[in-house]
């Protein structure tokens, strides 16, 4: 692996439940960059662009995805800023930074499971979200990444 990170295909799929009711999936391609510091420790870096639900302008975010077996932090940074650590049944509490103030925030982890390569990787999770001290929702994120431009293919092979 390169010193300063292996270009990669991403691919992440994102899927939201309130009280039963679940979201439409989101789907996001997108390159990147995998750096490994150190054995079974990877980091992925990307950028990520949504659209502000009250201006209508588009907001961009640096997403780092630090990845080890048993942990996964993810650290948004931008308009829309949070540290979120995710570790099977264990809590995380922080702070969600927003152009309008900031949010208390929890993630509580059900499920975390990584395989992880210098060539392509997979990493799920599912947890609920908590704003504000209330439920938010149930989330799952399924993240896709290979080397050689075949991120949207599927699992390792």
């Amino acid at each position: 692996m390169k010193k300063n990170g292996t270009s990669v295909y991403i691919n992440l799929t994102a899927l939201a439940s309130y009280n039963g009711m679940t979201d439409d999936p989101i789907q996001f391609m997108t390159t990147g960059t995998l750096l490994r510091p150190e054995k079974e420790h990877y980091i992925i870096r990307y950028r990520e662009s949504q659209e502000d639900e009250e201006t209508g302008k588009m907001m961009d975010s640096d997403i780092e995805l630090d990845l080890r077996k048993n942990r996964v932090m993810m650290t948004r940074s931008g308009d829309f800023a949070s540290t979120m650590v995710f570790s099977r049944d264990r809590r995380f509490e922080g702070k969600y930074r927003t152009p309008y103030g900031d949010l208390d925030m929890a993630v509580d982890t059900r499920q975390l499971s990584c395989a992880l390569g210098d060539r392509e990787g997979t990493m799920h999770l599912r947890y609920h979200l908590n704003i504000q001290g209330n439920y938010a929702s149930t989330n799952e994120l399924h993240l896709v990444y290979r080397t050689d431009g075949q991120a949207g293919k599927g699992e390792k092979q």
